[in-house]
């Protein structure tokens, strides 16, 4: 087969426009400006260096609708790759809206995570062609079996030897690892780490990256197996290719481009917002992103051109940045002039309240209602030094926060955090659909916890369907249903009553998903409960409540701010975000000063004579993070920063820039 695309015509771009609700000139040029149009009608492999905001999903969505809708090929399809769960359910929502783009979710297509892609293509039918099964792929529940297979010895010996868990992974087929510190291969020790993990994935348990070693072990056996995906996968998208590590990036280039008849490739992404550490790793080094000359998209429409003055210095790369908004936005109005919000120990737990009290004053009730207002922190998790260097995180404004919840793709340690997680998108989308799949999942996932094989693995169906027809016809069932109805009428926001009301019908369900009686300690523990659900600590804020909302005022709240860390939010558009000041090595607004007043700009310094060369990998990260942090909002930006960070000339000079001060000690 000879693999050609047509030219996208205008007609066609005019009509997809019109299908994302953009109006039939939606990527026409502005002032001057066709990047977006040009970037539609490329087909040829390249990088496009998208800017926050710049609609780069939009764009993406509208030109596979186009695509699907002359698709000549039954046996070779188009393959979208994301990086989160999140991002790949919003793809396929998204080119569902069109009759000729619900095809792509079917065969010959393929959208998903490149995990997914790796596990569905290579690694799981590899490992079971050698007798090997595949019950379960997640790092947490894998390593917590093998530990578990150490004996009591074996396991003192690693905590003499400062080595956790991770030690009991692998990256090579023969089950030895980088993650062992400076234990030699040929001790007692290792040989221990390497039988508990061999064991581990002969029964069938592994780590999301062990499954790239079996992928790569399957192409160096076999490489017409990528020889075969290319002519399946003629034509590749990716997204948010800035955080592809050195293992997802080595193995999508095998595949894609190298050898005969390569995939044409499309990678977006943007470099300033590559926030993902992999292992402690930088990122890819093979076929990293952009290479080449990338095709530039460098007009947001999500914030006007004041936001993009704040932000743009922190971008290490240095990148034209076009405010054209906000557009599209859920409310209509003029952006507001940046906040910083001054505290000092003694006043962090105000910032919060004197926040939403802003808000109060600058949006009227409708807009509140209608708008997305968060607060976000570098670091959201407080450790054993909590009582040093206030703020050190989110905890220090709100200390009713749970962090577990707030992360977008972590897997839930408790019962409860499955649904605290799915409860605060029902409260800002009033949509139950989360919580009915969240509820599955927890009852999926104990279930797995309690050492049933699951069946469930590589489909594509609903965790709320797939317990459905494990319980069709048992009594089971009805006591699902039964707690299905309860969860949604609490919007998963059981309390401890409730819970434990609760509690018998989740462990009979349990028990016939797991087809168990009994269960495990790790299962039991799981079942701990809401414990993201319940009330706050007597020291929190009045104000503050539960699932990391803080709702102002506390009585008769007019505003629900959501907290979380920079991590959570990215990709995400709020109305108004608050950039709250955290602390790792040193506090991370505060060392970002200069770049906040103006005086620095981009990742490079100056050495003593004179020569240029990059800041440290500490401070690139900072300014990676809070770039993210202060692209997020298409109407106010805010910091909350320490008074002692500032001089009064300094406190005047960013006046006189169109900050206001807000003093969080007063009332």
């Amino acid at each position: 087969m000879t693999f050609s695309i047509p030219p996208i015509e205008d007609r066609e771009i005019a009509w997809a426009s019109e299908l994302m609700g953009l109006g039939p000139n939606g990527f026409a040029a502005i002032d001057g400006d066709d990047s977006r149009l040009k970037a539609i009608k490329n087909l040829q492999t390249c990088d496009f260096e998208a800017c926050p905001g710049s609609g780069k999903t939009t764009l993406l969505v509208a030109k596979l609708a186009i695509l699907a809708s002359r698709w000549p090929y039954r046996q070779s399809g188009i393959c979208v790759l994301s990086h989160t769960n999140a991002a790949r359910d919003e793809i396929n929502h998204r080119v569902s809206i069109a009759a000729s783009g619900s095809s792509l979710v079917r065969y010959p297509h393929f959208i998903g995570t490149i995990h997914g892609f790796v596990n569905e293509f290579l690694a799981t039918p590899w490992l079971r062609s050698k007798g090997n099964p595949v019950r379960l792929i997640d790092t947490d529940i894998a390593l917590k079996r093998r530990f578990w297979k150490l004996a009591k010895n074996w396991r003192f010996a690693m905590e003499q030897r400062g080595l956790d868990r991770y030690a009991l992974q692998y990256d090579k087929s023969d089950y030895s690892g980088e993650n062992k510190g400076k234990l030699a291969r040929d001790t007692p020790l290792c040989h221990a780490l390497e039988a508990a993990s061999r064991e581990g994935s002969q029964e069938g348990y592994f780590c999301f990256d062990e499954m790239f070693v079996w992928a790569n072990e399957l192409l160096d056996k076999y490489p017409e197996v990528a020889a075969n995906l290319r002519r399946r996968f003629p034509l590749v998208f990716i997204d948010e290719a800035q955080d592809n590590s050195e293992l997802q990036s080595n193995i999508l280039h095998r595949i894609f481009l190298e050898g005969d008849a390569p995939s044409i490739r499309q990678r977006f992404g943007d470099s300033n917002q590559a926030i993902y550490a992999h292992n402690g790793a930088d990122g890819a080094t093979t076929d990293s992103f952009p290479s080449g000359a990338p095709h530039n998209l460098p007009r947001s429409y999500r914030f006007p051109q004041g936001i993009a003055n704040v932000a743009k210095g922190l971008g290490i790369v240095p990148q034209e940045l076009k405010g054209s908004g906000p557009t599209r936005s859920r409310i209509s109005r003029e952006a507001l002039p940046p906040v910083l919000f001054l505290f000092d120990d003694e006043s962090a737990l105000n910032v919060l309240r004197h926040y939403g009290n802003h808000l109060i004053s600058m949006f009227d009730s409708q807009e509140l209602s209608a708008g997305v207002f968060t607060a976000v922190a570098g670091v959201h998790e407080l450790d054993d030094k909590a009582a040093l260097s206030i703020p050190r995180a989110m905890g220090h404004y709100a200390p009713a926060y749970d962090p577990v919840s707030a992360k977008k793709e972590s897997t839930p340690r408790t019962f409860g955090q499955y649904l605290s997680k799915s409860s605060r998108d029902a409260l800002e989308t009033s949509n139950a659909q989360g919580i009915v799949n969240a509820l599955a999942s927890a009852l999926l996932r104990f279930a797995e916890l309690a050492g049933t094989t699951p069946t469930w693995l590589g489909g594509r169906k609903s965790a709320h369907r797939i317990v459905l027809d494990a319980l069709e016809g048992s009594s089971a069932e009805g006591t699902y249903r039964s707690l299905l109805d309860k969860t949604i009428t609490l919007r998963g926001q059981f309390d401890a009553v409730e819970w434990q009301s609760a509690l018998p019908q989740v462990t009979e369900i349990g028990s016939h998903l797991a087809q168990a009686t009994k269960f495990p300690q790790v299962a039991i523990d799981f079942l701990t409960g809401p414990d993201a659900l319940q009330s706050p600590p007597a020291e929190a804020s009045s104000s503050q409540t539960i699932l990391n909302f803080y709702s102002h005022p506390p009585e008769m709240p007019k505003v629900r701010i959501r907290l979380g860390s920079i991590h959570s939010v990215k990709g995400e558009t709020h109305t108004a975000t608050l950039v709250l000041d955290s602390f790792y090595y040193e506090h991370h607004l505060s060392k970002l000063k200069p770049w906040i007043l103006g005086e620095r700009a981009g990742g490079m310094k100056k050495k003593a004579k004179g020569k240029p060369e990059l800041e440290s990998s500490r401070l690139l990260g900072r300014l990676k993070l809070h770039y993210v942090a202060m692209t997020r909002p298409s109407h106010l930006l805010c910091l909350a920063m320490r008074r002692d960070a500032f001089n009064p000339a300094e406190l005047k000079q960013l006046q006189t820039q169109g900050w206001q001060l807000v003093d969080c000690n007063a009332d």
